[in-house]
């Protein structure tokens, strides 16, 4: 059920102004990756699938799960004003599920680098859902999403760890690059057992809540933040294998896509 929603902004041939689709473009389930290079990597795992296009940051592929299931994959780009406007407009089209799949920086300490984590909620320190709802509001993880995505990654042999996120706006703030200072500013969300930091989920959650859309994430962490050896981590672990990331990117992705199977009551 919606409780939310925008009017249809079309362009000349009829698509979503932004996100440059139509009906028919998009399937009822869609990935949500940022990085428009992830979709290709992404629909590669796909049974069958067909580039639809790409227009600004939002490229989308469509087709079927190895179970069946139609599904899309369509960057977001960075950021939660872009997530606002691809839920938006997918709404739209008839979508029903969007499962970010993405990276963050991990909290807890000790973590495993590439090990995944599944939201359950988020901690909303980006402006873009304040535009839709007051800071009470929760941002909240659709449960059927969540639980579809524990039992995809228990049939994987994964053992992901599952929580809460944190999103804000400034990278750079909350990053490995940010200026001194660093686990002072994020000390809070250790104590309050806080798993990942990202930039999406607050106003996927939030939004997704609002327009009748099932929402969740699951992402690789990227080492922990409070880990003094995490760069040390990250490139030992790209020594070992050049392609191990992409391999982390591949298993969220059968992850994500055995979930669809499973919302979808398939080979349960």
């Amino acid at each position: 059920m919606a409780f939310y929603q925008s009017k249809p902004d079309v362009d000349a041939g009829g698509r979503m102004r932004h996100i440059g689709l139509r009906p028919g473009d998009v399937a009822p389930v869609v990935l949500l990756p940022g990085d428009p290079g992830r979709c290709k990597l992404m629909q590669g795992l796909f049974a069958s699938s067909r580039y639809v296009g790409q227009r600004g940051a939002f490229a989308t592929y469509t087709g079927k799960t190895p179970g069946g299931t139609d599904i899309s994959v369509m960057s977001s780009g960075m950021g939660c004003m872009n997530v606002s406007l691809a839920l938006e407009e997918l709404s739209h089209l008839g979508v029903t599920t969007v499962i970010r799949v993405g990276t963050g920086g991990a909290v807890q300490c000790p973590f495993t680098p590439g090990t995944l984590v599944i939201a359950t909620g988020c901690v909303r320190g980006e402006g873009a859902s304040y535009e839709y709802v007051p800071p009470e509001f929760p941002a909240v993880a659709d449960y059927r999403v969540v639980n579809a995505l524990k039992k995809a990654c228990a049939e994987q042999g994964e053992q992901p760890v599952v929580g809460l996120y944190r999103s804000h706006d400034s990278f750079y703030m909350e990053s490995p690059g940010a200026h001194p200072g660093l686990t002072e500013r994020i000390q809070i969300w250790k104590d309050t057992n806080v798993q990942l930091i990202e930039n999406e989920s607050g106003t996927l959650f939030t939004l997704g809540h609002l327009l009748g859309i099932k929402t969740c994430s699951i992402c690789i962490g990227m080492g922990s933040l409070f880990d003094e050896n995490r760069e040390e981590a990250l490139a030992a672990a790209a020594r070992r294998d050049p392609n191990w990331l992409q391999k982390r990117v591949e298993a969220a992705t059968r992850a994500a896509m055995r979930a669809a199977d499973l919302l979808e009551g398939k080979g349960e």
